[in-house]
């Protein structure tokens, strides 16, 4: 993974012709395999590393140390089979470029060494996680949950492409708009290419989640499933109605907003506490996509886990680039080229 491989796709760039393929979403071949370069090893042996391994006790180094994991952590739920590149919200890339890097130390370098160290070894190192638990009470946005999840082992999903707007729009042109030649086959060849994936959907609001059991069945059908905690979840759709000069005006009785709803079957061992997540927040739900109905309003997901899904726009603080700057972990000791170094003469080292 080159540097180059630090990638952001925003959902509204999904909407292209090149989806009519599905490869464009699942790749064509074997599932990347990383190996270790020398850049690898240098990271190794690196201060960032160093500070992540043992922790650091200046406040400054921190705050750098603690949004690289946060973003470290933010990415994890959606590493992928397709290819080398991983997905990280738009707003982190900038503040990334904007808070975290400076002249003497390219941060988005040292994020991708993070992320192969992490794909390489195939969890995130013990040691990183250790370092997160003793910072996490004094560095808020960093997602405790995010990081456990890769430590016990990188789960990827099939491709971060696979979003839910993707899958829509999919089926709105392979099924809803199949001309008469293919309408008979449309929506079983949509099940075939598209069922059955490792997915990640963000975005949706929190309904509820109890242990359900299942409603019975007719002896001649196949015995019930076991009693199962099962979270109820809604994705809104965009209104074009709603946009505009009159979107904040209601006349007469209120429209319903159109909307997905999901019913996710949890896996036991949940990562985030879903008794201190309220009704009505924002999660990411990382699952097997299952079954849908109902020309997809209805969707299933199973062997799923809910992790809160931050709305980056409203908070892009991540640290103080004076911190960083004044951090002595903050060059760039990976390629030795940073526009400025650590001074070589009569400066203690």
């Amino acid at each position: 993974m080159r540097t180059r491989a630090l990638f952001a796709l925003s959902v509204g760039l999904l909407s292209t012709p090149a989806l009519a393929q599905k490869e464009f979403f699942f790749g064509t071949g074997e599932p990347p395999v990383f190996r270790e370069a020398d850049m690898d090893k240098r990271f190794l042996r690196s201060r960032v590393n160093q500070a992540l391994v043992q922790g650091t006790s200046d406040a400054n180094c921190a705050q750098l140390v603690g949004a690289l994991l946060t973003i470290v952590g933010e990415s994890a739920p959606y590493l992928h089979k397709r290819d080398e590149n991983f997905y990280l919200d738009p707003v982190l890339i900038q503040a990334l470029g904007t808070q975290l890097s400076t002249p003497r130390f390219p941060a988005n370098m040292y994020l991708v060494s993070m992320m192969r160290r992490v794909l390489i070894d195939k969890q995130l190192p013990a040691e990183w996680m250790q370092t997160a638990v003793a910072l996490a009470p004094y560095y808020p946005p960093l997602d405790l949950s995010k990081l456990r999840f890769i430590a016990d082992g990188v789960k990827p999903v099939d491709s971060f492409f696979f979003t839910l707007p993707a899958i829509l729009e999919r089926y709105d042109v392979e099924v809803l708009k199949a001309n008469a030649m293919a309408a008979s086959v449309a929506d079983a060849k949509f099940r075939d290419d598209y069922l059955d994936k490792e997915v990640a959907f963000a975005g949706l609001e929190f309904i509820d989640a109890k242990l359900e059991k299942p409603k019975k069945k007719s002896r001649k059908g196949p015995p019930p499933e076991p009693p199962a905690l099962i979270a109820r979840l809604v994705y809104y759709l965009p209104d074009p109605g709603n946009d505009g000069l009159l979107a904040g005006l209601n006349f007469g009785k209120p429209k319903a907003r159109p909307a997905v709803n999901i019913t996710a079957r949890l896996k036991e061992d949940q990562y985030t506490a879903l008794t201190a997540l309220p009704k009505g927040s924002r999660v990411l739900l990382r699952g097997r996509f299952w079954e849908y109905r109902k020309q997809l309003k209805e969707l299933e997901v199973r062997d799923a886990y809910l992790f809160q899904d931050r709305d980056w726009a409203k908070n892009p603080a991540l640290a103080d680039p004076n911190a960083v700057a004044a951090c002595p972990l903050a060059f760039n000791d990976l390629t030795g080229t940073a526009p400025v170094q650590p001074g070589g003469f009569g400066s203690k080292r």
